[in-house]
């Protein structure tokens, strides 16, 4: 969809809001053609400056191309069918609306010592209180490789409704409070300041 100006951001507030509720997504490299790894990502923010970590199966062939190499995270968050008859003015386009950000940055292979410490971050942020052993860990490095991302460029789509009046913006909350399951899209319309 094209996005006009007014569903984009570059709020980083907003975004790390956002990240901090969906942090799973697609890191996308460019070397000899695109390559993908749908993934969880751990976000460390330090002001303004950010840094993405993940890792990826070690046979996993993106690998290759990732130290040094910049690349994009592309995180997609709620998103949900918007029908016409939400919306007073007739005739009426139905819609989607939805939510994502797009990140780029630079990627850095980590050690095996800087991996085994991004396992246990990472569970300690998804399951606290349920860590896997630590021989378990250990044998999980072998397999699998950690990555870091100095991000440099963070950028939200926000497409809820914004160019709708306050009554039709409400319509669709209303829609979506008993269609959405589950409610995602209403939640975000009525974060973002709309009645």
């Amino acid at each position: 969809m094209y996005p006009p100006p007014y569903y984009q951001t570059d709020d980083s507030a907003q975004l790390q809001a956002f990240l901090q509720q969906h942090y799973f997504g697609l890191l996308l490299s460019h070397s000899g053609g695109i390559a993908y790894t749908p993934l969880p990502f751990l976000f460390d923010w330090q002001g303004e400056a950010a840094k993405a970590y993940c890792h990826l199966a070690r046979n996993n062939p993106q690998l290759k191309h990732l130290d040094g190499a910049e690349v994009s995270i592309i995180i997609q968050g709620p998103h949900a069918f918007v029908p016409a008859s939400c919306y007073q003015q007739q005739p009426a386009v139905s819609t989607w609306n939805y939510a994502l950000a797009e990140l780029t940055g630079t990627a850095r292979l980590l050690d095996h010592q800087q991996t085994l410490a991004l396992v246990r971050k990472q569970e300690t942020h998804s399951a606290p209180g349920m860590l896997q052993a630590a021989d378990y860990q250990q044998k999980l490095v072998q397999a699998i490789v950690g990555v870091e991302i100095d991000i440099s460029q963070m950028h939200g789509r926000f497409k809820l409704s914004q160019n709708k009046s306050a009554s039709e913006q409400q319509r669709v909350i209303a829609h979506l409070q008993q269609a959405e399951q589950p409610g995602s899209v209403w939640q975000l319309m009525q974060q973002a300041g709309q009645s």
